[in-house]
């Protein structure tokens, strides 16, 4: 009897939570994927700026491929753009934390001012794409560090729009604490423009 009792037909309300448990589990199946496959495809992506950097540091090594000392570019206004990139970056994360709490509000507005701070970034950052000019004894120097400054820039807006477009399906009541991936996701790519422009900001200011 307690055989034949485990094929007996489903109850309606058994059926839901069969369902449901379902539901959920395929939504953390999506989610570890979603992740995972965002991890990897971050992993390869940074490869490239680790490659400038090393480019950079190499070519560095070479006596009289620098600028002399007072034609070097100043590190105060990218210091100042690096710290507003990391403030840019914890107001992101603190704008995906509320939409986990269903504070869509807090998140909308934290979300807005990290996406204007990036802004703020990028501007910043164009000015010292200009802020030497080649000579004929540091022409490669200077190519060098215009295409790293750009290569980020051009991430750095990419990424910014990607973060604008979460922003306006936030605005449209798309989050909430059961979805958020998106949220998630465009964190995390706010995250990645902030270690890529670290290793940069290393090597072109502290080296």
């Amino acid at each position: 009897m307690q055989y034949m009792d485990n094929y007996r037909p489903l109850t309606l309300e058994e059926k839901k939570k069969k369902d449901r448990e379902r539901a959920e589990r395929d939504a953390e199946m999506r989610a570890r994927n979603n992740r995972m496959g965002l991890a990897i495809f971050q992993g390869s992506w940074i490869m490239a700026f680790v490659c400038l950097a090393i480019v950079y540091l190499v070519m560095g090594a070479v006596p009289g491929w620098r600028p002399a000392e007072g034609h070097r570019p100043d590190a105060l206004l990218p210091t100042i753009a690096t710290l507003i990139l990391l403030t840019s970056s914890w107001l992101a994360r603190s704008g995906w934390r509320a939409v986990t709490r269903d504070d869509v509000q807090k998140f909308l507005s934290q979300w807005m001012i990290a996406i204007v701070l990036s802004g703020v970034f990028v501007v910043i950052m164009m000015t010292q794409f200009f802020a030497i000019s080649p000579t004929e004894t540091d022409i490669q120097y200077v190519e060098l560090y215009r295409l790293m400054i750009a290569y980020h820039a051009i991430h750095a807006v990419i990424i910014g729009y990607m973060m604008v477009q979460v922003w306006r399906y936030g605005r449209a009541g798309h989050y909430h604490s059961d979805n958020h991936w998106s949220v998630e996701a465009g964190l995390k790519l706010q995250y990645f423009v902030t270690a890529a422009w670290l290793i940069f900001y290393a090597v072109l200011y502290l080296t």
